[in-house]
């Protein structure tokens, strides 16, 4: 970061500079402040309308009346805006990128809810503004992108180092809570990005100085770290398919040919490890180890009976989690250190029951009064918490997140109960995604009806989705399908599609790696329908593809 101001002439007053000091402030609010993102497109508005004009006519007007200067002043600016807009409207490229927004516009035309179409519109008005104002403002130096993305990369930083005093400072039930500025699933995205910024500010070699190099080395560890530390699969699965992309893109410039064979061979076995890895330990999750009922305890220490029910409670870590069950000295104990109703709910919603003897599960203890008395005040505030198994509350355990997808995996697989798992979650999500596109395929259901639309669905699906949990499609693409319907959704795939085409940005680095961000979040998630989610999309997108300049430098 200090080699930015080594040089005097990065501060400038000219308005090209300053809408470069907008945009620097624009992508380091997206990781930190919704408030920054909205301020900061303001400010790009505002300098957007003066940025090229001809200030002949104020000139002129100088040392007249006011009413002169202020006639010449709008005269100025709508004439400077009038050609940005023929600028415009003769870039193809930039008039797709913009009918994504447009599209939502004509959406409005057959939509009930017009209180939720208009909510939709504002969070997604960077679709429309940022495409607009880079697509026809002066375009960056590689040098100054190369700035702007090390700011970015130092306010994402900055976000994790945020998140760390969180997780210090505050019990935390789950990882995915210390991303306090952004939804974890975006922080991870922004994540992500940064660890391809700085790998290709040290593959070329950006920054010279010993120095830098070690300092950009340790961000790329310490990203990905952080990326464990929130385990946030999304992020991860992303970075190895990156990592993969351009790997084999190497491999593939290695000569001989013949050394190419055994480094596809050895790259290959990472991904397969973690496979086999993955698999190993749904199968050690799911599959309980076999015992003698014969051989179990009959009674309590209290002399209360246990039940031992491999039924109801299922499999937890190889585990049948109802044996040795003892509901009555459960509720007497839990009662006595909690103010929380053992027959109530906990912080999640979730029966605090079940919760409860969860938890005792996965620690190895008896789901008896004894049970609850080894729990520490620590663990009984998590249990309020709604944390169900011990390794949830470790640090850098990732183990606790396939835990977590094999048991929700187990749950829907046989009770058709997907509440336990964001991921058994996203498959409800989808299918009943799929039951409105069959239903509206045609047209959709315009801008502003999802919400009522994915509620009539739950109830005709008979879904076993919480209420809390009943969230719209978790998919971009089945977003837009049910929106728009078929023609809709085709657009949007051309509208992600040509533009790059259609200025050879495929073969740009870091819009590859934006791309494969954005395309990949949009599989499971509703990557645009958050300020920090349409913003990131919308700012990157538009700078990439219209922003920077095309020369040798840009790199």
């Amino acid at each position: 970061m200090t080699a930015l101001f080594k040089n005097q002439s990065f501060f400038k007053t000219d308005v090209s500079s300053l809408m470069f000091y907008a945009m620097i402030l624009l992508a380091m609010s997206i990781p930190l402040s919704e408030f920054g993102m909205s301020i900061s497109q303001f400010l790009l508005l505002g300098l957007w309308a003066w940025e090229g004009a001809d200030y002949s006519k104020l000139q002129k007007a100088a040392g007249k009346n006011f009413m002169v200067k202020l006639q010449a002043w709008f005269s100025t600016m709508f004439i400077n805006i009038g050609g940005k807009f023929r600028m415009l409207y003769n870039n193809r490229a930039a008039m797709v990128v913009i009918s994504l927004y447009l599209m939502h516009i004509i959406g409005l035309i057959y939509t009930s809810d017009l209180n939720y179409a208009l909510k939709d519109l504002r969070i997604k008005l960077p679709l429309l503004s940022l495409p607009v104002i880079i697509a026809t403002s002066a375009s960056l130096s590689g040098k100054k992108l190369n700035q702007l993305l090390l700011f970015f990369t130092f306010a994402v930083f900055a976000g994790t180092i945020a998140s760390i005093f969180v997780l210090i400072t505050r019990q935390i039930s789950d990882p995915r809570e210390i991303s306090i500025f952004i939804s974890h699933i975006r922080f991870g995205l922004t994540i992500c990005f940064s660890v391809f910024i700085l790998i290709y500010f040290l593959w070329f070699n950006i920054y010279k100085s010993l120095t830098s190099k070690i300092i950009l080395a340790i961000g790329v560890l310490w990203f990905l770290l952080f990326l464990f530390i929130l385990e946030s699969i999304t992020g991860l699965v992303i970075t190895g398919i990156l990592a993969l992309i351009f790997t084999f893109y190497l491999i593939f410039k290695i000569n001989p040919v013949k050394y190419r064979i055994p480094t596809i061979l050895i790259t290959l076995l990472f991904p397969a490890l973690f496979g086999y890895y993955f698999v190993s330990s749904v199968r050690e999750f799911s599959n309980a180890e076999k015992f003698d009922y014969s051989k179990l305890d009959k009674y309590t220490k209290y002399g209360t009976p246990y039940i031992h029910d491999t039924c109801t409670y299922g499999i937890d870590n190889g585990k049948y989690v109802g044996i040795y069950l003892a509901p009555a000295e459960l509720r007497q104990e839990w009662n006595r250190r909690s103010k929380l109703d053992y027959d109530g709910l906990d912080k999640k919603g979730q029966e605090l029951s079940y919760t409860l003897i969860r938890f005792l599960n996965s620690k190895g203890l008896r789901k008896d009064a004894e049970g609850v008395k080894a729990l520490t005040d620590s663990e009984i505030k998590h249990i309020e918490q709604g944390v169900a198994n011990v390794t949830y509350i470790e640090s850098f355990n990732l183990r606790s997140r396939i835990d977590q997808i094999a048991m929700g995996y187990t749950n829907y697989v046989r009770h058709g109960d997907p509440n336990a798992s964001s991921v058994m979650q996203r498959v409800e999500y989808w299918k009943t995604s799929a039951h409105i596109i069959k239903q509206n395929w045609l047209t959709g259901v315009g801008t502003g009806d999802l919400n009522l639309e994915f509620s009539k669905a739950y109830t005709e699906m008979g879904s076993k989705l919480d209420n809390a949990f009943r969230n719209r499609s978790h998919n971009q693409f089945m977003a837009f399908f049910i929106a728009f319907g078929i023609l809709g959704f085709l657009w949007f795939l051309f509208s992600l599609l040509y533009p790059p085409l259609k200025l050879g940005k495929f073969n740009d680095y870091f819009f590859v790696v934006f791309f494969t961000i954005i395309f990949m979040s949009m599989l499971t998630e509703d990557t645009l329908e958050t300020q920090a989610g349409a913003t990131f999309f919308a700012f990157f997108n538009a700078l990439l593809l219209f922003g920077r300049k095309l020369n040798k430098t840009a790199s």
